[in-house]
């Protein structure tokens, strides 16, 4: 629950009474439809109020009790979340004063205004602050009042340092007149400019304070907007552009509608994991200001009463207040709440709450359900019909598996200096990720891990968090480490603690490390942030340096001695994580992308030969990774390919390592396909000629079970377009007592609850011992075990003492199976208690029916 509604439980519980209308920065609703601006009560700071959206963030803040945009470029501009122009007929007016910073309106360049009927193609208001359309009404300094079109205003004179527009609609049938006027301080009207026979239709929608009207830029432009930007020759900001500052706005009128449940802020949204009897929380805030309060509170209901648990500083780069209490109680559901209290200038304190619930470790559910969400270039903000798919399919734990959003995403490019202002710039985009997911992740468990467009770029070879010094191919960060540690903080900080905190290069912070829920063990890793640049180092591709498009290309020369996938810390611990069962049943590990090559082509650039962007490469240590990964049965849960597939790789031979799930794009942006040149072997009956059995193009046996490949020409409405170019979602599901799992995956415009809707080739389900698919060979004895209702069987190789594999079956009654005859040890134990039985010197034979009691 967030703002209206929590804040009102709030003040019930607490027999609290503070006025909505009191608080800093919100609507005076005496009258339906009401409302004037609070800034004159709001401290400095670059937020501007929950009732505002900003675009973008970091261009304008509060100072002296108005706002201002400091950056002078086009189509800078503020929308009022809270009050919105409805279908219905009805009168608006509107009026706000604005002033130049730092000078007279008549000195400098640019517009500024009104923008009305704000309206996106899926007429959403969060969709509508990104993609909409609308009426553009203002002054230009060159001395013009226009409605609609800048060139065909009226004149006025602006010779002051402020003005006070006033806009009025009046209806008229199926039609609207629009005027507006220019005031000066006295309140005596310097010129107006009026519109009528507008269609009514077309006013509704949102409605913004526009600086600098025109350009490209996204953010809700106006109608007769024109594309591109008009640089200025040191290239620093836009040629007819000025900074200007707004204050005193007012809106009233019987075509407002009232939406205060659409205040996004102060606590924007949260995340929280719960592992091993520890609970971690992050708390995403705004930028607030030195004069705001720095905590926010956690509290907890116990028998009816909220009682304080924690409370958090707010960390001033990445705005985010964390929570960590040990000895949880994971037996029982629990109801918590986040307060943070908004001063005002006079030192009042207004209480916002956010409600959620922790659920229960499902330890004792039979089937836990994983939901896997990647790349969203939020092309369909807020994604309501997708959000609403997944709250239906009700999962466990939501891994957001990397690209949370897009350099595109909400307009305005990237800005990538300076710091301060490049990590607002990252906040924003985050920010639409979090309100998309809130009401999810306020009630669930959920990890998100970074991808390359999280960290601003096209691709990421991390190499051990070293900085980018010639092309992106040839590896390291392209924005510094501190930016990157914003990133890894408000992603991550959730996350329960990671196998080592010890820094990487840059003092870039890493996170992978173990997540144990619901009977799963995960291994959360980062296949980014070591991975080798090939550029350098593999021989020349002839194209740019990831895509190899030679015929004669022979991949064994890309397999060079010294490169890094995982890192070598990263695989030390994931052999630790192998082995450790604790609180497991069975184990998955999730990161970025699959270890295979797949795609066949990419975006427009047709057949690729290789793509050294995925994870088939480097070869020698993506085979070691998954060597480690299938000693534990491990499936592998992904994202990032833009290809809904499922693949079970090979290392020596087809299907003798792991499954893995490439879930789907949430949004696809860059499309991929897999049309391999001739169908694939020993695939099922009645099964597609592209899957089956295939080299991949590294050189690694792949077989595809399941594939959806997108349409080369998409249909061209939005929701359609992301349909056809495989948009979707996907989930896989573990089923513990009979060690199973199932994989499902959907199109984006299907509905999940109706039979027969999924990608051809799903759902599928397979046998947990499929993740170490190697053809056994012989048989150890039928183990019988006592003293422990689900066992943990290890089984090591007397030869050189390595670790064959180790799985819970989930039974007492099991018999080990190995690849090679000869002498094993067996080490049978309970991980919770300690409990340990140790057999050596066993015998494997190509027959084995003897059996071996073991008491524990």
């Amino acid at each position: 629950m967030f703002q209206k509604s929590s804040r009102r439980e709030f003040l019930q519980e607490s027999a609290v009474v503070a006025a909505v209308a009191a608080m800093p920065g919100s609507a005076l609703a005496a009258n339906a439809g009401e409302f004037a601006s609070r800034w004159g009560e709001t401290p400095d700071r670059v937020w501007l109020g929950s009732e505002y959206w900003a675009n973008p963030l970091q261009d304008w803040r509060v100072a002296g009790g108005r706002i201002e945009c400091i950056t002078a470029a086009a189509n800078r501009n503020v929308h009022l979340l809270t009050r919105q122009l409805g279908e219905q007929p009805g009168d608006l007016a509107m009026s706000v004063k604005i002033g130049r910073v730092g000078g007279k309106l008549a000195d400098g360049k640019g517009s500024a205004g009104f923008r009305i009927g704000i309206m996106g193609p899926l007429r959403e208001y969060r969709s509508s602050l990104i993609y909409g359309q609308g009426l553009d009404a203002g002054f230009t300094s060159d001395g013009k009042l226009f409605i609609g079109n800048p060139a065909s205003g009226v004149p006025v004179v602006l010779s002051g340092d402020s003005v006070e527009l006033r806009l009025n609609v009046a209806p008229a049938g199926d039609k609207s007149s629009v005027s507006l006027s220019a005031h000066d301080a006295s309140g005596k009207e310097l010129g107006r400019a009026t519109r009528d026979e507008i269609e009514s239709a077309s006013l509704a929608g949102n409605i913004a304070l526009v600086a600098n009207f025109g350009g490209g830029a996204g953010g809700g432009g106006g109608k007769a907007a024109k594309k591109g930007k008009a640089k200025a020759a040191d290239g620093s900001a836009e040629a007819s552009a000025g900074q200007f500052w707004f204050a005193d706005w007012k809106v009233s009128g019987s075509r407002v509608e009232v939406h205060d449940e659409r205040a996004f802020g102060p606590i924007l949204f949260n995340q929280y994991t719960l592992s091993g009897g520890t609970l971690k929380m992050t708390a995403q805030m705004p930028p607030l200001g030195p004069k705001d309060a720095q905590t926010v509170r956690l509290e907890l209901q116990r028998d009816g009463k909220w009682s304080q648990a924690s409370e958090s500083t707010i960390d001033p780069i990445a705005r985010i207040a964390t929570f960590r209490v040990e000895k949880w109680d994971d037996k029982r559901e629990q109801s918590y709440r986040l307060i943070y209290g908004l001063n005002d200038k006079n030192g009042k304190s207004h209480e916002h709450v956010l409600v959620g619930k922790i659920r229960r470790d499902p330890i004792d559910q039979p089937v836990l359900t994983i939901g896997d969400v990647s790349c969203n270039t939020h092309e369909a903000f807020p994604n309501t019909n997708y959000t609403a798919n997944m709250a239906k399919l009700n999962p466990d734990l939501l891994a957001f598996v990397g690209d949370q959003f897009y350099e595109s995403s909400g307009g305005y490019g990237v800005q990538r200096g300076p710091l301060e202002p490049a990590i607002l710039d990252y906040l924003r985009k985050w920010y639409l990720h979090g309100w998309t997911w809130r009401e999810l992740t306020k009630d669930r468990p959920s990890i998100s891990i970074p991808d390359d467009h999280d960290v601003y770029q096209g691709n990421n070879w991390g190499e051990g968090g070293a900085p980018q010094t010639t092309t992106q191919e040839a590896g390291g960060y392209n924005m510094p480490g501190a930016w990157v540690n914003v990133v890894h903080k408000t992603q991550t900080s959730h996350h329960p603690d990671p196998w080592d905190a010890t820094p990487c290069k840059q003092g870039i912070s890493v996170y992978s490390g173990p997540l144990v829920y619901g009977g799963i063990s995960f291994a959360i890793l980062a296949d980014r942030q070591f991975k080798s640049g090939p550029e350098g180092k593999v021989p020349h591709t002839g194209s740019r340096g990831d895509h190899v498009v030679d015929p004669n290309w022979d991949p064994k020369t890309a397999d060079v001695p010294g490169l890094q996938l995982l890192g070598a810390d990263q695989m030390k611990h994931l052999k630790e994580w192998v082995r450790d069962w604790r609180g497991a049943e069975m184990k998955a590990v999730i990161s970025q992308t699959i270890f295979t090559a797949m795609a066949t082509h990419h975006g427009g650039e047709g057949r690729l030969v290789a793509d050294y962007d995925t994870n088939g490469w480097p070869q020698s240590e993506r085979n070691a990774a998954l060597r480690e990964m299938r000693k534990a049965f491990a499936f592998h849960i992904a994202g990032d390919q833009h290809l809904p597939a499922i693949v079970h790789y090979g290392i020596d031979d087809f299907n003798d390592a792991g499954i893995a799930f490439a879930g789907p794009a949430m949004n696809c942006g860059y499309p991929r396909w897999f049309e391999p040149l001739k169908p694939g072997a020993n695939r099922e009956a009645g099964a597609a000629e592209n899957t089956g059995e295939f080299l991949d193009c590294f050189g690694h046996p792949m077989t595809v079970i399941a594939v959806a490949d997108g349409a080369h020409q998409p249909r061209q409405p939005l929701l359609e377009r992301l349909h056809d170019k495989v948009s979707g979602l996907g989930i896989v599901q573990f089923d513990k007592p009979k060690r199973k799992i199932t994989i499902k995956c959907w199109p984006f415009l299907a509905n999940v609850l109706e039979p027969g809707t999924e990608f051809r080739g799903w759902p599928r389900t397979f046998s947990m011992l499929e993740n170490y698919g190697r053809k056994a060979v012989a048989y150890l004895p039928r183990l019988e075990v006592r003293g422990s209702k689900d066992p943990l069987v290890e089984v090591f190789d007397e030869r050189g003492g390595e670790l064959v594999y180790g799985l819970r079956p989930g039974s007492t009654s099991w018999q080990p199976f190995v690849f090679a005859v000869g002498n094993y040890t067996l080490r049978i134990s309970e991980p919770e208690t300690g409990k340990t039985q140790e057999i050596k010197g066993v015998a494997a034979q190509a027959a084995n029916s003897s059996k071996l009691d073991v008491a524990l």
